[in-house]
């Protein structure tokens, strides 16, 4: 079934959403003034982003703030990874970017 639901949205359709959405995203945790670990060089960035908090919050206490909200994120280390995918909007990403705390912990 999954298999089926990509062929019938299209791969190339599919890779396009995800640089776009995952560009938004990473426009968006900047402006908020997230460290962006990933890196964006065009051959090289992905749909995974790694983040970190400017100053001292952990990434398994962003993950665990961001877990309250339902939504779905991985502490790797010292970076918090997000993986955003086809299901997933811009309205998801903004929703995500409002309850990252500011570097002074709001």
């Amino acid at each position: 079934t999954s298999l089926k639901l990509i062929k019938e949205v299209g791969v190339g359709a599919i890779a396009t959403y995800l640089e776009e959405l995952t560009d938004y995203l990473c426009e968006r945790v900047s402006e908020k003034g997230y460290l962006l670990v990933s890196s964006r060089t065009s051959s090289e960035k992905s749909q995974i982003v790694c983040i970190q908090h400017p100053g001292e919050i952990s990434a398994m206490k962003l993950y665990r703030i961001l877990k309250s909200q339902n939504i779905v994120t991985a502490p790797r280390g010292d970076r918090l990874r997000l993986a955003p995918h086809m299901y997933n909007t811009f309205e998801e990403i903004d929703s995500l970017i409002e309850f990252l705390p500011m570097s002074d912990g709001r």
